[in-house]
């Protein structure tokens, strides 16, 4: 679950960056969408990675995810209760990355 909801956000930050291209702001809607394309890119392949069972990638996918959930979470308090899904999706990648199942299954133990 942990690793198909940070795809989920990879594809997320990728269409975040192709409305901020169209968004018609210049070179500054640029520089924004180079880091949104790259920091999918980063989601996604440690998601993948997860997938696949790399012990390695739960640690970047945590890290994300908790960064997720305190940027989301910004957003919802300032005015934008949507974002409060996000927060709650990326909690869910954390409590799922950690969860005993999940390390016991990334160790070979299940």
């Amino acid at each position: 679950m942990a690793a198909l909801a940070s795809i989920a956000f990879a594809v997320f930050f990728l269409a975040m960056a192709v409305l901020s291209l169209t968004s018609g702001h210049g070179a500054f809607s640029g520089g924004v969408a180079i880091a949104l394309i790259l920091w999918g890119l980063i989601v996604g392949v440690c998601g993948f990675f997860l997938l696949r069972g790399a012990r390695w990638a739960r640690g970047p996918v945590v890290a994300a995810a908790l960064l997720h959930v305190f940027s989301f979470a910004q957003f919802s308090m300032n005015g934008s209760p949507l974002t409060l899904i996000g927060a709650i999706v990326a909690l869910a990648i954390v409590v799922g990355a950690l969860h005993p199942m999940s390390r016991a299954w990334l160790n070979g133990e299940g």
